[in-house]
């Protein structure tokens, strides 16, 4: 059985933009002044951060780095998809250069989150950095969409009483997009 070493996954570029308008978020809040737009921007961002991470899922563009030590699998389980493209699969030399990888020597799955090299790159380090999410804030789902706004009135309401938490509702509303590994 083969081993592979210790595996990093680290975003490289953020969302430009958040799946939720502020007007959106106001208008369920029922806040009809600016006083708090600041603020409602940041749950906006919490609630976006809070669902990625529970659906284990990227909702707007963002690009992804998946490092490996020495070698990679054969076939490479990308997280946080949907993934849309494969930018480059990097292997890397213990000075630190860099050598990549043609892309005729990997396919994407039919389900775009499994990576299959025909010959497994190895090295000092393998660097896979690929674009995830549904793209703009038109293409998330909008169950999701609704999730993020009962989470962001949970943490507008409950504000220093701990309303981070992920609202039931929420989930509920999350639970047929979330990524599960078997």
């Amino acid at each position: 059985m083969t081993m592979f070493r210790s595996r990093m996954l680290a975003r490289v570029v953020a969302p430009v933009s958040e799946p939720l308008t502020l007007s959106e978020a106001k208008l369920y809040l029922r806040v009809d002044h600016g006083n708090e737009d600041v603020l409602i921007n940041d749950l906006i961002v919490a609630a976006r951060m809070t669902a990625e991470h529970w659906l284990k899922r990227s909702l707007m563009t963002q690009s992804w780095k998946l490092a490996y030590d020495d070698c990679v699998p054969e076939e490479v389980y990308l997280p946080m998809g949907p993934v849309n493209s494969v930018s480059s699969v990097a292997i890397v030399d213990s000075e630190g250069g860099t050598d990549t990888l043609d892309s005729d020597h990997y396919t994407l799955s039919a389900n775009k989150d499994v990576l299959a090299f025909d010959t497994v790159p190895s090295g000092f380090r393998i660097e896979i950095v690929y674009a995830t999410g549904y793209g703009d804030a038109t293409a998330v789902p909008r169950p999701i969409k609704l999730g993020m706004l009962s989470h962001i009135a949970a943490m507008y309401d409950g504000r220093g009483e701990g309303g981070a938490a992920l609202p039931a509702q929420s989930a509920g509303l999350y639970m047929p997009f979330r990524e599960v590994c078997l």
